[in-house]
């Protein structure tokens, strides 16, 4: 028997696990179904990893849908409950032999404790006889795919993305269909642990309204988007009042819509001249996402919490609980970046333009660790997904993989100039601003008495750049010093062990 093992790829077309499991029972002589599926749900994981509820609302939904969608194929998805990923090896060994598995097909997961776990399961597994077989299907480029000359990973996205535009350019997608429906239709049979897990939950109802999980939406999404905003897409998708981006991001970090069919998508858009420099900019956020998934693979210490730049790691944050509350509420006295705040709060999504607004003041302005962010968005992100979140936050906070660090402050207010000029999603978003036109909505702290319940700027932007600069660059020197100092010391160790038996 064959066994497709679901993870954050919640879908019937474009699965490459499904597609082989059903090509090698193909040909075997079976009464049965042809192969079986299992989503292992580990509610505890989520916890530890601070997983927003309306994240597990979404991800369970859709794991709803793809239940069902197996069943009118003949195919059974059981959901597992494993509570942690240390469960993982020894739930799935028992259903293996349970249902008497030879061969399971999954596809790859690139965080670290992902990879311990599928590390552990491999090696469970293999003691009894099942073979395992891993794809690459959340991923346009493999991460180990592409090095420098060196041979070591790019640290660097515009030298990475010139090397994964000659990979696209030499292996095109494959966008499987989905497989037929079958006669043989079933129920989900996972469907009581996903209603209990549901019922468990707390989101508000008015929340999940705004949404719509799984495949079926995920598709009507893409084509949505590629019809009426993809041409677009570079002219608007910095405009937070502008329905100018795809939408996407949750169905792609659920896996409810796969990488691969969206790229297909905007290269097939790309032969109408309208919408090839939308395809084009688009296609290149597909790069950043693979981008950031081979900096998770490659480098397991930005798993751990710590900073891809380890000189980074010496900065002294501030310990202010005040403050930080503050951004989280929505009460910088910043407009912009508390309109985003309170979208996130209120939404469970942000605008990306915004997403690095709000990080770059939380970690530049109020010179709090980005680590606290970061973990903030994953409690309140329906599309929070780790290696984006993690790189997205790294960026912003000058730790993370970027050519030019620490130079670069944004303005909040400046970029409420830019970006959302008439002041129309700030109004949306904090109504005690509502009654300023479109110069004083920005820098309302100028007609105080036109918006008395709003509060004044919790830090002045001036002197901010010149403050990160120095900080940085005390870290630097610090960290180049403790290494000058540590090879020296291993220098002298090598040097007195000369001459011993």
């Amino acid at each position: 028997m064959n066994l497709v093992w679901y993870r954050n790829d919640l879908r019937v077309a474009a699965h490459s696990p499904l597609q082989a499991a059903l090509s090698e029972s193909s040909g075997e002589a079976v009464s049965g179904p042809r192969a079986l599926a299992v989503y292992c749900l580990c509610q505890g994981q989520w916890d530890r990893h601070q997983v927003a509820p309306l994240r597990r609302w979404y991800v369970l939904e859709s794991v709803r849908e793809l239940g069902e969608a197996l069943a009118r194929r003949g195919i059974d998805l059981h959901v597992l409950e494993a509570d942690t990923f240390a469960a993982v090896p020894e739930v799935l060994a028992r259903f293996t032999q349970e249902h008497g598995v030879t061969h399971l097909y999954c596809n790859r997961e690139y965080p670290l404790n992902e990879k311990q776990r599928d590390k552990a399961v491999a090696e469970r597994l293999r003691g009894q006889g099942v073979c395992l077989q891993g794809f690459d299907d959340g991923v346009l480029v493999p991460p180990a795919a592409l090095r420098t000359g060196k041979g070591t990973p790019y640290t660097v996205f515009g030298a990475y993305k010139k090397r994964w535009d000659v990979w696209m350019a030499d292996h095109h997608p494959e966008v499987t269909p989905a497989p037929p429906q079958s006669d043989h239709r079933g129920d989900f049979v996972g469907a009581a642990v996903v209603d209990k897990a549901l019922k468990a939950l707390s989101v508000p109802e008015a929340l999940t309204q705004q949404w719509q999980p799984g495949e079926e939406a995920a598709w009507q999404q893409l084509d949505q988007f590629v019809e009426q905003a993809l041409a677009g897409y570079r002219r608007q998708r910095d405009f937070p009042d502008i329905a100018g981006t795809s939408g996407l991001s949750a169905a792609l970090s659920a896996g409810a819509l796969s990488v691969a069919s969206c790229y297909r998508a905007a290269s097939q858009a790309m032969a109408d001249a309208g919408s090839r420099d939308g395809a084009t900019c688009w296609i290149g956020e597909l790069a950043w996402r693979d981008f950031y998934r081979q900096i998770m693979a490659q480098f397991p210490r930005v798993s751990r919490g710590q900073a891809f730049r380890p000189e980074t790691d010496l900065l002294q944050w501030d310990q202010d609980d005040e403050r930080f509350a503050a951004w989280c509420e929505g009460r910088t006295g910043y407009p912009l970046v508390d309109a985003a705040m309170r979208q996130l709060v209120a939404t469970g999504w942000m605008h990306n333009r915004l997403r690095m607004v709000t990080a770059m003041f939380l970690s530049k302005h109020l010179w709090l660790d980005w680590r606290r962010g970061e973990a903030f968005f994953m409690a309140h992100l329906m599309d929070g997904d780790f290696a984006a979140n993690n790189g997205g936050w790294q960026w912003s906070a000058s730790a993370g993989t970027d050519a030019v660090p620490y130079f670069r402050v944004f303005n909040p207010v400046r970029q409420g100039q830019r970006f959302d000029s008439e002041g129309r999603f700030i109004a949306r978003w904090v109504p005690e601003l509502r009654g300023l036109d479109s110069k004083q909505i920005h820098e309302p702290w100028k007609q105080p008495l036109l918006a008395p319940d709003y509060p004044p700027p919790i830090v002045p932007h001036a002197g901010v750049r010149e403050r990160v600069t120095t900080a940085f660059k005390a870290a630097k020197t610090q960290f180049d010093q403790e290494q000058s100092m540590g090879s020296a010391m291993d220098n002298n160790r090598d040097n007195n062990g000369k001459g011993k038996a």
